[in-house]
């Protein structure tokens, strides 16, 4: 993906070895940023002065560096959270962070091949880029592939890739978790509605999530399984048709994403039933949006500010050392239990 730096340049990561530290915290202390330790940051200057390790300086008069932050979709609580996280970062490094669309409006009505997206960045001056989306299609590893500059996805973590640098959260182990949860209060009657079919993060839940029933000695109803769009639309119509299944319908749900959970819950209230006196519900995702719902929502909480954060500052360590910390970095999800999940009635 990077052209190799040469031989005899020393790399930060040299400096972080040298050190005893990670690549971000000999970064921080290259960069001139507050929050290290009196101690550690000894340690990595005297490793930069050992080393002759050179930080490359900007000039006032130069134009400040800039990255990409290309999406699919950029109008939802998830996108606005990751983006959260990636200006913070940015702005910790003196980096401009420009809001791209991963299709331009000429690609999505005359689809342009992803191989472009090197061009792109580098007629805009970018030093790099970060990709929110929700799978990866061959185009785009196309482009990622052939790229000369740094560029991070987040979300999905494509094992069949492994050139890909990506970050992402532990998505096996979030369906797993709100599996577990639902179990332990009861409920034998389980339905998940998850991601579109090429979505790799959303097939991962499903797979922890089937892993924990296949543990308990249940088999979910492969009707009670479902695929679409993160959207509430998409919850609404699920969820209308699993409620309405009389006495076969589940006691409880779990949704790809917190707009699929506000679906499900106008579904059940059109419907007259309650949450969770007659329906348990589980979200993932866990924005602001889960606080502000009657009753607050339970949710597996990803780590999306992190995963912004991590993914710009990955982007910054390959533009000036060549190489991520690591191709495929992967933060803990946590249960987030409210007032949305209780043990079924009867």
């Amino acid at each position: 993906m990077n052209n190799p730096p040469a031989a005899s340049r020393t790399l930060l990561a040299d400096v972080a070895a040298r050190a005893g530290v990670s690549l971000a915290t000999a970064s921080k202390v290259a960069n001139g940023r507050p929050e290290v330790s009196p101690a550690t940051r000894a340690r990595v200057e005297a490793a930069i002065k050992e080393l002759g390790y050179v930080t490359r300086v900007h000039h006032p008069e130069e134009t400040p560096p800039s990255i990409s932050f290309m999406a699919d979709v950029i109008e939802s609580a998830y996108a606005m959270t990751i983006l959260k996280g990636a200006r913070d970062a940015a702005e910790a490094h003196s980096v401009d962070l420009v809001i791209e669309r991963t299709h331009t409006s000429a690609e999505r009505t005359s689809p342009v091949p992803q191989s472009d997206l090197n061009h792109r960045l580098l007629s805009r001056n970018r030093s790099g880029a970060v990709v929110l989306t929700a799978s990866l299609d061959s185009d785009t590893v196309a482009g990622i592939e052939s790229a000369r500059l740094p560029i991070v996805v987040i979300d999905p973590l494509d094992s069949s890739h492994p050139e890909i640098v990506s970050v992402g959260a532990t998505n096996w182990l979030g369906g797993h978790s709100a599996a577990e949860h639902l179990l332990g209060l009861g409920h034998t009657r389980l339905a998940i509605l998850t991601g579109p079919v090429a979505s790799l993060s959303g097939t991962a839940r499903l797979d922890g999530f089937l892993s924990a029933c296949s543990r308990r000695g249940l088999t979910p109803e492969p009707d009670l399984i479902r695929h679409g769009p993160f959207t509430q639309a998409t919850g609404y119509q699920v969820a209308r048709e699993w409620l309405s299944l009389g006495p076969r319908r589940p006691t409880a749900i779990t949704a790809g994403s917190d707009l699929q959970a506000i679906g499900v819950m106008q579904a059940a209230n059109d419907l007259g039933l309650r949450i969770p006196e007659n329906l348990s519900l589980v979200s993932y995702d866990d924005t602001f949006i889960t606080t502000l719902t009657t009753p607050h929502l339970t949710a597996v909480r990803q780590p999306l500010e992190e995963m912004g954060r991590r993914a710009v500052e990955t982007v910054l360590l390959m533009k000036d050392d060549g190489q991520p910390e690591a191709h495929h970095i992967e933060i803990a999800t946590t249960l987030s239990e409210r007032a949305s999940t209780a043990p079924p009635r009867g």
